[in-house]
């Protein structure tokens, strides 16, 4: 009697070990496949109504810390993938390729795959995540946000590079692998590539602005940014790095822009760039203040003593105090930029405080303030966001701006500039 009850009991056992098994097996597997087919490349900007990247369900934002930040969009994304909290780090960005290795969460490696979240560390402190959208002949599309930059841009890659895009710098760190996405993505994105691409007009389709680079490959350098709805002249076309590039100017540079992020206008040259020089010419402003009237007002010797510089007012008031007062007087121009930094309510700048000790030149010229980047006279937000730009090489600045930018005075023009002028700001 014993034996016949255990063989009913071991047969019962057994049974319910194989119907779980089977059960495990099979929700396994199912949620496998679900999980392949449910991705989706994320090209565009996520709306402010999303709840991964604009609720409390992103710890990012939940702390003030949200979009523009490139792990808030990370995380976000990464939420978005998987529908469910990952498991990834609340800190810096360079530290999250750390802490999923030491915790064991995802797996990781070196080989980019889609739905990967790529990590970099820079060697002067911080650290930057993206988005892998999608890896395609050679080449490696993420998707990415900046802190004080940009709240979303799409960056290129080539599958060979060892820095994934990074920028001087940058130390890329690895993947982390929030799943195997690659099987559903391969084939539905390979067929929307047949393009061919021709000389003539095109106009730019961004959702923040397309990189114009000194050659036709993600290798080269950034030489300007270029926003959407931009209308170009492209005169020769090449294909390198699985882009098709085109060959054109924007705002007196010449370059080359992926038309991939284009939409073709027509196969003419529709607006030349000869056109703009007839939109701003320069001899309209000698018809608005020509020297010969001003004689009849004032003396033209007061005018040879002083060069017919493009300094409006300031050259044109002093004259007179010029006639009854000694030439020590002369920084007249230089007086005049000052008070007019003070007169301005730009309170929480901390302009005289940041203004260099050196004061403007004596032919004319206007000095400008350590941080003021985009030279319109004040240091704030939008001076930190040109840093930042510059800083993941998605904008150019000139000799006299990366002076104005190195806001530390260490050196190098980085991401620390412009948590300089942030701190600056918040203190003042």
């Amino acid at each position: 009697m014993q034996n016949v009850l255990k063989r009913i009991f071991n047969k019962k056992v057994s049974a319910a070990v194989l119907t779980a098994v089977m059960l495990f097996v099979s929700v396994f597997s199912m949620s496998m496949i679900a999980s392949a087919a449910s991705f989706s490349p994320r090209l565009s900007a996520p709306s402010s109504s999303n709840k991964y990247y604009y609720s409390n369900l992103n710890v990012f934002y939940r702390y003030d810390y949200g979009m523009p930040n490139c792990t808030a969009y990370a995380y976000g994304r990464a939420y978005e993938i998987l529908g469910s909290e990952p498991k990834l780090s609340w800190n810096n960005a360079e530290q999250w390729y750390g802490y999923n290795k030491a915790n064991g969460y995802y797996k990781y490696g070196q080989t980019p795959k889609v739905g990967a979240i790529a990590c970099w560390s820079y060697s002067y402190g911080g650290g930057h995540v993206a988005v892998v959208e999608k890896v395609e002949n050679g080449v490696i599309t993420l998707s990415n946000s900046a802190y004080s930059g940009a709240n979303f841009y799409i960056s290129t890659a080539s599958i060979s590079d060892p820095k994934v895009g990074g920028n001087k710098g940058w130390n890329f760190q690895g993947y982390i692998y929030l799943g195997n996405f690659s099987s559903s993505t391969s084939t539905t994105q390979a067929t929307t590539k047949k393009v061919t691409y021709t000389t003539g007009t095109y106009k730019t389709d961004v959702d923040d602005y397309l990189n114009m680079r000194s050659g036709a490959g993600t290798s080269y350098k950034s030489v300007a940014s270029v926003p959407s709805n931009v209308t170009l002249n492209v005169t020769k076309v090449s294909a390198s790095g699985g882009h098709t590039w085109g060959y054109t100017s924007y705002n007196g540079k010449t370059g080359w822009v992926a038309l991939d992020f284009c939409t073709f206008v027509s196969s003419s040259t529709v607006q030349p760039t000869t056109a703009k020089p007839t939109v701003q010419p320069t001899t309209a402003k000698a018809t608005v203040q020509p020297t010969t009237a001003k004689p009849t007002v004032q003396p033209t010797t007061a005018k040879a003593t002083q060069p017919a510089t493009t300094v409006p007012a300031a050259t044109v008031q002093p004259t007179t105090a010029k006639a009854t007062q000694p030439a020590t007087t002369v920084p007249a121009a230089t007086v005049q930029p000052t008070t007019a930094k003070a007169t301005q309510p730009a309170a929480t700048v901390p302009a005289a405080a940041v203004q260099p000790t050196t004061a403007p030149a004596s032919n004319g010229e206007v000095s400008f303030a350590i941080g003021d980047v985009n030279l319109d006279g004040s240091v704030d937000i939008l001076d930190a966001t040109e840093i930042s730009k510059f800083a993941i090489s998605t904008a150019a600045l000139s000799d006299v701006q990366m002076k104005l930018a190195d806001f530390n005075r260490d050196g190098v023009v980085n991401v620390l500039d412009a948590t300089e002028i942030q701190k600056t700001l918040i203190i003042s």
